[in-house]
């Protein structure tokens, strides 16, 4: 994005500081606002506590809500102290609606975040299934 779009959506956020063991996102909540980690870390993680990812500066979370409207998918668990960047979904896409093609370029680059995590996870899967405690699972 160009300086400008960049400083419109940054304009957009409210910085906030969370502490060690904050959730920053819960799963199952019905928010879709999208969070940048300024500073620190963010442990992904299912309710059952199972580790799916860790998240750090430029990070961005929040991005499958945003997308999809639905229920988050998973805990955000700030490891220690993290500041991050929350960007209002509603202001946001009313933004990227206006502007559409700051929306476009948007969209694409949370398409590329998350193409990324969906190719971790077929790799860790790939892993799983070739352990043989998951043989015969499926």
């Amino acid at each position: 994005l160009a300086d400008e779009a960049i400083k419109e959506i940054a304009d957009l956020a409210e910085v906030e500081t969370h502490f060690p063991n904050d959730l920053l996102i819960r799963q199952g909540e019905r928010s879709a606002d999208l969070f940048v980690i300024l500073e620190g870390r963010v442990k992904v993680i299912t309710s059952q506590g199972d580790h799916l990812a860790d998240a750090g500066p430029g990070s961005v979370l929040g991005e499958v809500s945003l997308i999809d409207d639905q229920p988050r998918s998973a805990d955000a668990l700030c490891i220690g102290t993290v500041k991050v960047a929350k960007i209002p979904s509603k202001q946001l896409r009313s933004l990227m609606n206006t502007k559409r093609d700051m929306g476009f370029v948007v969209l694409a680059n949370l398409g590329r975040v998350l193409c990324a995590r969906l190719r971790t996870a077929s790799i860790r899967i790939e892993h799983l299934v070739s352990q043989d405690t998951w043989r015969g699972s499926f």
